[in-house]
């Protein structure tokens, strides 16, 4: 008995160059894999509301006369320009009183060019906690928009500065600009 012979659901030829396609995009997105831990330092400032002087009058706007802070933060690449982002930064600020403040959010970096030099931007949603003399403590939610410029020292380690602004329709900012450094792994 002669069993009927099905078509198959994708002619041979478009079998084959689907499967080109897709090794030459597996073989194209090397940097799909690479893994980044960044450490930062540098300098940083806050602006929040203050107590009111007097009922039904504005309060005023409260910020540090010095500020330092250290960031932490890690990167997983999805293609070559783009990558996801997870950091952790806290900072620490002095004037009239002592201020903390720590700032945590996930978000996408996109590189601009990748040679020596290295253009980013990133942008992310998160959360800034203050406490401190000065400030009502709490939580306020924030969009962070950043970016920075990378110099490749060698293809696992890079320095560069970065500056961040944190912000949304809560009643704090944090905006930090500092030096970091940089090593990657995964990138075979």
């Amino acid at each position: 008995m002669l069993r009927p012979r099905h078509p198959p659901l994708l002619p041979l030829r478009c079998q084959r160059a689907a499967l080109t396609c897709a090794a030459l995009a597996a073989a194209g997105s090397s940097a799909a894999a690479e893994e980044a831990l960044s450490v930062g330092v540098g300098w940083a400032t806050y602006s929040t509301l203050g107590e009111p002087p007097m009922p039904m009058k504005t309060p005023p706007t409260l910020t540090p006369d010095v500020g330092a802070h250290l960031q932490l933060s890690y990167e997983r690449s999805v293609s070559r320009e783009v990558s996801l982002r997870g950091e952790l930064a806290g900072g620490l600020f002095h004037g009239p009183d002592w201020t903390y403040a720590a700032l945590t959010d996930v978000g996408v970096v996109y590189r601009f060019e990748v040679v020596k030099y290295v253009p980013y931007g990133f942008a992310g949603l998160g959360a800034v906690a203050t406490a401190g003399a000065s400030v009502e403590g709490g939580l306020d939610w924030v969009v962070v928009l950043g970016g920075g410029l990378d110099v490749l020292s060698s293809r696992e380690r890079s320095w560069g500065i970065e500056g961040r602004l944190a912000s949304f329709a809560g009643d704090t900012t944090v905006f930090t600009l500092g030096l970091r450094g940089t090593m990657r792994w995964g990138f075979f």
